[in-house]
């Protein structure tokens, strides 16, 4: 078998989601002969004493948690580079085990829990608390209605658990849906410790851009609200917005850089209704945000590739 971390890492340096995509989530792949590998014959042939030691079983758990905090983990993130260093361990003494299935047993046993903390440190505190905190109740005109942005933000975020991805600068973005209508959704922006940055309302994005569309004008509803308390956010954040806006356009599901290169790209130039507002505005009437507290958006870099947000 080729260890997963050995082979991508060597290709794309600390790019937890890229190697996500090349990493298998499980060694023994459905036990079909030949078992060419010391490794997939323990896994395949160990016979349980109690059903809890299923190896097969275990083998996938590790391997589906492994794939998910490496999309967690972010690129050229602290946690990015630890998590692949545990795991360079994890591999190494899994070779030691040859085909000895109670020592495999052990091993991945230990690896699970050890995902378990990781998983953990990696998933930032958002919780109702910290986004009543940040949205103050406040309210927003939606149309003729004025709509409550902390009821707004939950009702798009109606998912567990949210999808969430570490960015470059050391936040993570979360973000959600409305359950059967993906065409609602929620997003925020918080530091590592759970403070929220920016949250945000999406509408009418999601897979805009199918496979075989290349051009898209944004509907009448199409929207992405912004909101801060820090301008400065903005500035920090935006170019990971930009980029989650792309990946969203497209369902998610783009290998880029990679063979969907062109087509991150094509999203990636869509002109975004993108607006942004200060829930410190001292025009809010009765904590109500309209139009008068709208900022202007930053200029920023685009060097936030849509494929990091691939799921």
């Amino acid at each position: 078998i080729t260890f997963s971390w050995s082979a991508s890492a060597a290709d794309t340096p600390f790019n937890c989601p890229a190697i996500a995509a090349q990493t298998p989530e499980s060694y023994a792949r459905s036990c079909k002969p030949p078992l060419t590998t010391p490794l997939r014959d323990a896994i395949c042939n160990y016979k349980p004493r109690v059903w809890l030691d299923d190896l097969r079983m275990l083998d996938t758990t590790v391997g589906v948690s492994y794939v998910r905090d490496l999309r967690a983990a972010g690129a050229g993130t602290p946690q990015c580079k630890a998590l692949l260093e545990s795991h360079k361990t994890y591999e190494k003494e899994l070779q030691g085990c040859g085909n000895n299935g109670d020592c495999v047993l052990k091993v991945m046993g230990n690896w699970s829990r050890t995902l378990a903390d990781i998983e953990d440190r990696l998933r930032p505190p958002l919780d109702e608390a910290a986004l009543k905190k940040f949205a103050g109740g406040i309210k927003f005109q939606d149309g003729q209605q004025t709509v409550s942005l902390l009821k707004r933000l939950e009702q798009g975020m109606d998912l567990y658990p949210l999808p969430q991805m570490a960015l470059p600068n050391g936040n993570v973005l979360v973000w959600g849906f409305q359950p059967h209508n993906a065409q609602v959704q929620s997003l925020a922006v918080v530091d590592r410790q759970g403070a929220v940055q920016l949250l945000g309302i999406v509408d009418g994005l999601y897979l805009a851009l199918p496979s075989g569309k290349t051009r898209w004008e944004p509907g009448k509803d199409a929207r992405i609200a912004l909101f801060v308390r820090d301008p400065a956010a903005l500035s920090q954040n935006l170019s990971a917005i930009h980029a989650w806006a792309a990946a969203d356009v497209l369902g998610f599901n783009q290998d880029c850089p990679g063979k969907d290169q062109a087509r991150c790209q094509a999203a990636a130039q869509i002109p975004l209704p993108i607006q942004a507002y200060t829930l410190n505005c001292k025009a809010a009437n009765g904590k109500i945000i309209h139009q008068h507290c709208a900022i202007p958006l930053p200029q920023v870099p685009d060097n936030v590739s849509p494929g990091l947000f691939w799921q």
